[in-house]
């Protein structure tokens, strides 16, 4: 794996949501860092498996390392940091986080569409809010309840363009 100290899951999974945060903020921009369909959809991946005994994201660290580090040079070089052993992952609570995987899942095919489609600024608006996702599920956003920090980061899409975005993932901020 990594030839050191076995990861845990909860650490596997703090990574890969830092990792996420990244891949949101690189996509942000005008001119993304990387091809954001296919880093979302490698995230997703991973992020599938949170849980999943048979296959953890433990295991799947190497190979998202692998690819990043082969399909994404300069977007790798920003995250490599966060596959090395002396990583910093903030103390957060695992069962919570994974409740909110479906979230992240949702969010990445969300921006997929909206790039696949060609609708390129409502896709840098979605991965702006989605951005904050992988610090709300670290517990970064303490100060706000779930239902504020909800209206705070997905509140504004459907004003700007009058369709939905995060709402069917309301639930999940009750």
């Amino acid at each position: 794996m990594f030839g050191f100290a076995k990861i845990t899951e909860k650490g596997a999974l703090g990574r890969v949501l830092l990792i996420s945060k990244e891949a949101y903020a690189a996509a942000c921009g005008k001119k993304p860092e990387a091809n954001v369909p296919v880093l979302l959809d490698m995230l997703s991946k991973v992020l599938s498996h949170c849980g999943d005994e048979n296959e953890p994201i433990t295991a799947l660290l190497e190979p998202l390392k692998l690819e990043l580090k082969t399909k994404h040079k300069a977007f790798y070089k920003k995250t490599k940091k966060y596959f090395k052993r002396g990583c910093f992952v903030p103390e957060y609570d695992y069962d919570r986080a994974l409740g909110f995987i479906p979230l992240m899942l949702f969010g990445n095919d969300r921006i997929c569409e909206k790039l696949a489609s060609g609708e390129a600024d409502k896709a840098r608006s979605m991965c702006d809010a989605m951005k904050s996702c992988p610090g709300y599920i670290l517990d970064e956003f303490g100060a706000l309840s779930p239902e504020q920090f909800y209206d705070l980061v997905f509140g504004f899409y459907p004003k700007l363009y009058d369709e939905e975005f995060m709402e069917p993932m309301k639930h999940l901020f009750k």
